[in-house]
C-alpha cells in the first residue's frame, strides 16, 4: 500500500469507526443549536435504512409533522449518508435531533454530542435481536461451525448487523480475523442477506427483524435460509436529542413524544421506526442503563478487531 493510499485508508478507518475525533473538522464547521420556532426549526438526521432515504423520510415525517401540529415545534428532516455521517452531525452541532442505532447513540454520547430522547415501544416491548443465518443445507448448526467460513455483515457502526453478530461469533471461539476465510462488509442487513442467498458468503449477520421482513415481503422463501444463532434482547434505535438545546426545548420534546400517539389526529400507522416498522408509542423514560448494559455486551469486539476487519475486507 503506498503512502497517499495508506492515509487514506486511515481516513477511511476513523470515518467508518465514528468513535475516532475529527474535532478539527468539527470546531470549523460548529453551527449553533436550534430552537424549532418557524424561523430555526431544529435540524433532524436518521440513520440510513435499506429502504432508501426517501422512504426512510417518509416513514418518520408524519410524527415530526403532528409534533409541528399540536406542539409547534418546527423541524427539518434529513437522512444521513451512513451511521458515522449522524454521529459527526451531531458533534459538529448541525444535527439537534437524531435517530441513530444503540452503539452510535453512546459513540455520540461520549462526545458529548447526545442525550435520550424517546423509545419506540410496540406491545410492551422496546427491544430487538441480531441474529446469525446461513443457507439450508450448509452444513452450519451453530456458531463454531463457522471456523473457517465465508461470513457478510453490514455496516460496522451497526448494532444488530455487525457488532452483535461479531460479538457472538467471538464468545463461541472462532476468531473472525485468523478463523474464517472471509468477511464481507456490505454496508446493510438487506445486502448482507443478499450475500448469503446468491451464494458469495456461507453465513450473515443482521437484525432478526430484516430477516423476518424479507420474509414475509417474499424475497426470501421460506426454508431458504436457516438461523444459527440470536442475539440477547437490544434497546430499540433511539431517538436521541442534542444536550446543549435549551433545556425548554428538550423539556417540550419530551412531553411532545411522550404524548402523540394520544392525539387524536394521529393514526397508528404514523408512529414508525427504523425501516418503516410500525410502533405504538414513544418511551421517553426509557433508562439508559440498558443501553449501557447491551453495549457491555460487546466487550469482545474491540476497535483493534474492528479496524483489523476492515482493512483485510477492503484488501480483498
Amino acid at each position: 500500500m503506498t503512502s497517499s493510499l495508506a492515509i487514506s485508508f486511515r481516513i477511511f478507518l476513523q470515518l467508518l469507526l465514528g468513535g475516532v475525533s475529527l474535532v478539527g473538522v468539527a470546531a470549523a464547521a460548529e453551527d449553533s443549536l436550534r430552537d424549532g420556532t418557524a424561523q430555526r426549526p431544529l435540524r433532524v438526521m436518521l440513520i440510513p435504512a435499506d429502504t432508501g432515504a426517501d422512504t426512510t423520510l417518509d416513514d418518520f415525517r408524519p410524527v415530526f409533522n403532528a409534533i409541528t401540529r399540536n406542539e409547534d415545534l418546527h423541524f427539518e428532516l434529513r437522512v444521513g449518508t451512513s451511521y458515522g455521517s449522524v454521529v459527526e452531525g451531531l458533534v459538529a452541532k448541525r444535527v439537534d435531533i437524531a435517530f441513530l442505532g444503540p452503539v452510535t447513540f453512546l459513540q455520540a454520547q461520549k462526545r458529548g454530542a447526545a442525550e435520550l430522547l424517546a423509545v419506540a415501544v410496540k406491545e410492551k416491548s422496546s427491544s430487538y435481536r441480531a441474529a446469525i443465518l446461513t443457507r439450508a443445507g450448509s452444513g452450519i448448526q451453530k456458531l463454531e461451525d463457522l471456523k473457517q467460513k465465508r461470513i457478510a455483515l453490514g455496516d460496522v457502526n451497526s448494532t444488530s448487523s455487525f457488532r452483535y453478530p461479531l460479538a457472538m461469533i467471538v464468545r463461541a471461539g472462532v476468531d473472525p480475523v485468523l478463523g474464517v476465510s472471509q468477511i464481507s462488509l456490505t454496508g446493510s442487513h438487506s445486502n448482507a442477506l443478499a450475500a448469503l442467498r446468491e451464494g458469495h458468503v456461507d453465513a450473515a449477520g443482521c437484525s432478526l427483524h430484516a430477516y423476518e421482513k424479507a420474509l414475509n415481503s417474499h424475497a426470501i422463501a421460506p426454508g431458504e435460509l436457516s438461523v444459527v444463532a440470536v442475539s440477547p434482547a437490544i434497546p430499540n434505535p433511539p431517538l436521541v436529542m442534542h444536550p446543549e438545546l435549551e433545556p425548554t426545548v428538550k423539556q417540550r420534546l419530551r412531553e411532545a413524544f411522550r404524548t402523540i400517539h394520544e392525539s387524536p389526529d394521529v393514526r397508528p400507522e404514523m408512529i414508525r421506526g427504523y425501516g418503516g416498522d410500525q410502533y405504538d408509542r414513544f418511551d421517553v423514560d426509557f433508562p439508559q442503563k440498558q443501553f449501557e448494559d447491551a453495549i457491555n455486551d460487546l466487550d469482545p469486539v474491540n476497535p483493534r478487531m474492528i479496524a483489523t476487519i476492515i482493512e483485510r475486507a477492503a484488501d480483498r
